[in-house]
């Protein structure tokens, strides 16, 4: 989406100047922001993520930001065609709130499954109340996001020149091998690049697993050097901490044996679709971060940015214009037997006995969503089969039952990631093609003659209908030739 791409280079610098002002705690040299150079025209900034976190809340509370916590939002809530609000549960009291709005913006994420440290609170909620209230997705096939770890320690392994010391059970270099590219010159191959995740699955398919990282022989300094990422007072895990982290916590030393390497699901992708002011398809609905998709972050590619700048410039784009669009528009009522009815299917979980619980369900999941045999290299018998266990998943919810309002978060989590892999995988089967990461068999080539265009979901009669949209090249300002 070339519009989303000059939006995302129109606020960059806007939206990372604005986050240093309300208190994100960017590293810096001599009063300036500590640029670092990742490789042939990468050029990052790091910061403090728990000490930011910290100071964000209380720039927000400065500026006379309510915060309710511990209250989880399921649904959205509509008048006359147009969100005005939304309703949640409080998960400590069990109360019902009611939030009246002119405008709402969804920021929850996408679905991590629960599966990736990093990711495991993500799990779905938001762009499943998005399509429950009618709002289109869109991409949701573009999600074979997988990124690669030291299985020790459960969790992905950061730091961009890693992956020039992966060997196989034979102790081979298998980098050179699939893409000699990378191993003349300077690149920065980061944990998301699936490069590495297609080197090590070609490894293991021949037989020549599992993969280790293997530094025996370098230096402290020489690991540290190649995370380049090392700042003074960093708090959070970045490449270099992962080998403290090793030492300490898994009683492993990196200098002294191999260590074996796996693959980790990360998240989902696409989200609900929004337009260039990150207004989605309903009035008074706006989304921002991986909770939306504008076809540029969360669509058939990544890009420079993905992570904190993506949700940063999606957060003020959506949250401009949701604060335009509340000051013209006219507050609309709650109905009150909307919110009942909601709530009874909220709570019905609660209301029966069951002989499961959400965590039964939520492995089901996995079982479809994780296995690379479904979900990276695609394949239409295969995803027949991995719908049919996300059937099976959906059948064990209908017998969980929940003793407190926990259990029933639980219970409605399991329930998105559930409707997450059934939108991936119909999406996947629909679109006969191979672009980007999604990576078809049996249709390996890309087909722009078919398939230049998006792929959009949302409910009908109770049910998902997938439709399509031709990508507007011709509206772009900078055309193919």
């Amino acid at each position: 989406n070339q519009d989303w791409t000059f939006q995302f280079g129109k606020y960059m610098h806007k939206s990372t100047m604005d986050l240093a002002t309300m208190g994100l705690t960017f590293y810096r040299s001599k009063g300036e922001l500590n640029i670092l150079n990742w490789g042939p025209n990468i050029f990052v900034t790091l910061f403090d993520a728990p000490r930011s976190l910290v100071a964000l809340k209380k720039t927000a509370k400065g500026r006379g930001v309510k915060m309710m916590d511990k209250i989880y939002a399921i649904d959205l809530l509509k008048n006359d065609g147009k969100v005005v609000g939304a309703i949640g549960l409080g998960l400590v009291n069990g109360k019902t709130y009611i939030f009246n709005a002119k405008s709402v913006i969804i920021a929850t994420g996408n679905c991590g499954y629960m599966h990736e440290k990093t990711y495991s609170s993500v799990l779905g909620e938001g762009p499943a109340m998005g399509y429950r209230a009618g709002a289109q997705l869109v991409n949701a096939e573009f999600n074979s996001s997988y990124v690669w770890g030291i299985k020790a320690l459960g969790k992905e392994l950061m730091g961009i020149h890693f992956y020039l010391y992966l060997e196989n059970a034979r102790g081979e270099k298998i980098m050179g091998k699939h893409y000699p590219e990378l191993m003349v010159g300077k690149h920065s191959v980061y944990t998301f690049d699936p490069r590495v995740i297609d080197a090590m699955q070609k490894e293991v398919n021949a037989g020549l697993g599992p993969i280790y990282l293997n530094l025996m022989g370098l230096s402290d300094a020489e690991i540290a050097g190649l995370a380049e990422d090392q700042v003074e007072g960093l708090t959070h895990l970045m490449g270099n901490d992962t080998m403290k982290l090793l030492r300490e916590k898994a009683g492993v030393d990196p200098l002294k044996e191999r260590m074996e390497m796996w693959p980790r699901y990360l998240y989902s992708g696409g989200g609900l679709r929004i337009d260039i002011n990150g207004k989605t398809t309903l009035d008074g609905l706006y989304a921002a971060g991986g909770a939306s998709s504008n076809s540029w972050s969360g669509g058939g590619g990544g890009q420079g940015g993905l992570g904190v700048q993506s949700a940063a410039v999606t957060g003020f784009v959506a949250g401009e214009n949701a604060g335009k669009y509340a000051m013209r528009a006219k507050r609309l009522d709650t109905d009150m037997n909307q919110v009942k009815s909601m709530m009874d299917r909220v709570l019905a979980p609660m209301q029966h006995k069951g002989d499961t619980d959400a965590a039964e369900v939520t492995y089901r999941i996995h079982e479809a969503v994780v296995p690379m045999k479904y979900n990276r290299q695609r394949e239409a018998g295969r995803m027949k089969e991995a719908l049919g266990i996300v059937q099976e998943a959906r059948n064990k919810l209908s017998r969980v039952s929940a003793a407190d309002f926990h259990d029933l978060a639980r219970y409605h989590s399991a329930e998105s990631m559930t409707m997450a892999a059934e939108f991936t995988y119909k999406a996947a089967l629909m679109r006969e093609e191979s672009r980007a990461g999604h990576f078809r068999e049996d249709f390996p080539q890309r087909d722009d003659k078919n398939w230049f265009k998006w792929i959009t979901i949302e409910q009908k009669d109770g049910m998902p209908y997938l439709s399509t949209l031709p990508v507007p090249v011709g509206k772009y300002r900078l055309q193919l030739k």
